[in-house]
């Protein structure tokens, strides 16, 4: 069995990346931008159309928080997140499940995207799949915590914590269209995540399995709605 067979959502994710960034580069020929320049560096007119901007959300463009998660601003950027993304998804797609891993990468998005909405620029733009491949980590911190199994001893929790310094140095680091507060609100969506997942990771009741998804969601829709209506 193949790494694509094995990790089917992975691959998927990282395929839809992958094919956003190159037809980003195409659609920047129309601005003026070669599509050898538009592959190294994302065109910015091209990117704005999908990046999180809060003051653009306040005006109801909600899906910003979504088609955010599958751009990036240049091939560094993208490079790195989906290697982590495979390295990440090797594992924690084979623990979680394939429904789990993927609604854990897309609320841990989503989370992300929340994040900023209330602690990051009002009028500054975000790209990038970092924040769900955090709640990868967060994940997988949740998911040990509520096992007793969180340990500095723990080889796989200890890279995973040094992983995760590193990703947030990075982010420090670049500060272009790339934000910390997304990386440590798609963290903490996705360490809650994992924590009300353990208990029904092994559960064969669709119904018990869907319980963390249902809660997490409910969670992020109303911390949506008390933005728009206190923040926006």
């Amino acid at each position: 069995m193949n790494d694509s067979t094995r990790l089917p959502v992975t691959f998927g994710l990282i395929a839809a990346c992958v094919a956003v960034y190159v037809a980003v580069a195409f659609a920047g020929e129309s601005y003026g931008h070669p599509l050898n320049v538009g592959l190294v560096t994302q065109p910015p007119e091209v990117l704005a159309r999908g990046a999180l901007v809060p003051a653009f959300v306040a005006q109801g463009r909600v899906w910003l928080l979504l088609s955010s998660m599958f751009l990036h601003s240049g091939f560094i950027h993208i490079a790195l997140n989906m290697l982590s993304l495979y390295f990440l998804g090797s594992f924690v797609e084979v623990a979680f499940g394939r429904g789990r891993f993927l609604a854990l990468y897309l609320l841990s998005g989503l989370a992300g995207g929340i994040a900023y909405l209330y602690f990051g620029a009002f009028q500054g733009p975000v790209v990038g799949a970092s924040g769900a491949i955090f709640g990868l980590l967060g994940g997988v911190f949740g998911f040990t915590i509520r096992r007793g199994t969180f340990s500095w001893q723990n080889p796989i929790i200890r890279q995973l914590l040094i992983l995760t310094a590193l990703n947030l140095y990075f982010g420090f680091a670049v500060a272009n269209n790339i934000s910390n507060t997304a990386h440590i609100g798609g963290l903490v969506g996705g360490a809650a995540f994992g924590w009300l997942a353990a208990p029904t990771v092994y559960s064969s009741k669709r119904l018990r399995a869907a319980t963390p998804t249902v809660i997490l969601l409910g969670a992020e829709l109303v911390l949506l709605a008390l933005w728009f209506l206190f923040f926006a």
